[in-house]
């Protein structure tokens, strides 16, 4: 640590407040020796004892001195690392010695806490930093996603106004038929971007509360996923529970949540998957999607719930928005619910959502 005026400012005054309490201290423990010597009687040999006396009171200010400098030092080089530390630098974590001085070990909790700030500070930087590039990468898939469909209508929309061709009923149906599409794709993406923010805001987002039959709800939106237009030709199944099986909550979110994950498992697994759909109720009401795709890295897997993650793949095109899968666990944990994930490349994923039965759930 190097001496500046801050931190020599600090080791004086701690030195001289420490010699001002220990003379004090002397002084006090001295005055009968004091009172007896001079009031009382004196001595033959004063010159001897002044000598003493005089010894004994330089040796003590020399040691007030080294004591008052070997406890301040320390004070001052925590000092510094917390100015490191408020600066945005971060501790680097000495080796430890075998045998470490009195000083330092006389503030080793300090030490230790600075150090385990440090590594905490050091930590959430990297976080966020990864946060503010997966935020930029999102932006930019936002942005792309937009553009897209825009150019798609706005080319056909020019083509539909030309006067340089005659379309023929058939022809325009079929530009407009794309259009509508399109149309739908950003409304889509709008309504993810609403019920992702109007989730995050400190009211949370207000859904109705009512009776649920979660079976006919899996069912109903298994039949969708497998109706959907697609040529991977996926297979669906539900296993579990037949007789009816009650939830509170919000039809449409809940519907939504499941249909997300039925979806992100067409979509991002090859033709012929086969998705299961297991029922199951305990303490809680438990659905388990689980299918035999392509599964996710350990990477994936960590992120796959943050907004702006669109997973690692480069194989498969992602004409998602990056919210689908963060939806969910919005939508689900506003239910009082939890949903957890476990994969393995080339062994497919599983995902299971807990629900609370009805009457157990508490709506705000």
């Amino acid at each position: 640590m190097k001496i500046n005026i801050t931190n020599g400012k600090l080791i004086v005054r701690f030195t001289l407040n420490f010699m001002l309490h220990q003379i004090l201290l002397f002084l006090a423990v001295s005055l009968p020796a004091v009172f007896y010597i001079v009031v009382l009687k004196q001595p033959e040999k004063l010159f001897i004892v002044n000598l003493t006396t005089g010894a004994i009171i330089a040796v003590y200010f020399l040691y007030c001195l080294f004591y008052g400098y070997y406890v301040a030092w320390p004070m001052a080089d925590i000092l510094v690392k917390i100015k490191k530390l408020s600066s945005g630098e971060f501790l680097t974590l000495a080796k430890k010695k075998r045998f470490p001085s009195f000083s330092t070990r006389l503030y080793r909790e300090v030490y230790a806490n600075l150090e385990s700030l440090s590594v905490t500070l050091q930590e959430n930087e990297r976080k966020r930093r990864e946060f503010e590039q997966l935020g930029q990468e999102w932006a930019a898939g936002v942005t792309h996603d937009l553009k897209t469909p825009l150019s798609y209508i706005s080319g056909y929309t020019d083509m539909l106004l030309s006067d340089e061709h005659k379309w023929s009923v058939d022809e325009k149906r079929e530009f407009l038929q794309l259009i509508r599409d399109k149309s739908a794709h950003m409304k889509e993406l709008i309504n993810d971007l609403g019920i992702a923010f109007r989730m995050d805001q400190a009211i949370g987002i207000k859904f109705s509360s009512q009776k649920i039959e979660l079976v006919e709800l899996i069912r109903r939106v298994v039949a969708e996923a497998a109706n959907m237009p697609s040529e991977k030709d996926n297979r669906f199944e539900i296993l579990g529970e037949e007789e009816p099986l009650h939830v509170m909550g919000d039809m449409g979110l809940l519907k939504r949540a499941f249909s997300n994950l039925l979806i992100n498992a067409v979509v991002h697994n090859p033709a012929g998957t086969s998705i299961v759909v297991r029922i199951k109720s305990n303490s809680y009401a438990e659905v388990q999607i689980t299918d035999n795709g392509k599964g996710m890295d350990e990477q994936s897997v960590s992120h796959l719930f943050d907004r702006y993650y669109r997973g690692t793949s480069t194989d498969t095109p992602t004409g998602g928005t990056g919210l689908g899968m963060a939806i969910v666990k919005q939508i689900v944990t506003a239910h009082q619910g939890t949903v957890d994930v476990k994969s393995k490349l080339g062994q497919g994923t599983s995902i299971i959502v807990r629900l609370p039965h009805w009457g157990n759930l508490e709506i705000s």
